[in-house]
């Protein structure tokens, strides 16, 4: 059974917003631990927090249009923002485990959030455009 279009939308947003906030906060708080726990070689805790920053302030953002989430118009540039930026993601992170030999267990389960993201975004969009 295929679930709504409209509720679709709805988890994608919800989702979206958990994983920000919670990449968000950390990143914010203790770009040290997340280093650590990722098993990340490199700490820069100012690129860290900005990113983190930036994560919250996406999720802020999300939060405000959540009550335009019925209205595609309202939203559709935010789905093409997320389908962007998580390719971007995926890309770039492809490019630092290949230019910098990163460990891709370093990696691995932001570039699967990004995929999963990506797909279902993409998934959302064409059934919106017909």
């Amino acid at each position: 059974m295929a679930l709504d279009i409209e509720k679709e939308i709805k988890i994608y947003w919800i989702l979206g917003m958990i994983v920000l906030i919670i990449y968000g906060l950390w990143l914010f708080i203790s770009v040290e631990s997340y280093v650590v726990v990722m098993n990340y070689p490199y700490l820069d805790p100012i690129a860290g927090r900005l990113v983190g920053a930036l994560f919250i302030t996406w999720a802020i953002i999300m939060v405000k249009l959540f009550k335009e989430i019925d209205k595609w118009e309202k939203i559709e540039n935010w789905i093409l923002f997320s389908i962007i930026s998580n390719i971007l993601f995926v890309i770039a992170d492809i490019v630092v485990i290949i230019a910098y030999n990163i460990p891709i267990g370093s990696l691995i389960i932001g570039n699967i959030l990004n995929i999963f993201f990506v797909i279902v975004g993409i998934h959302i969009w064409i059934q919106k455009r017909k």
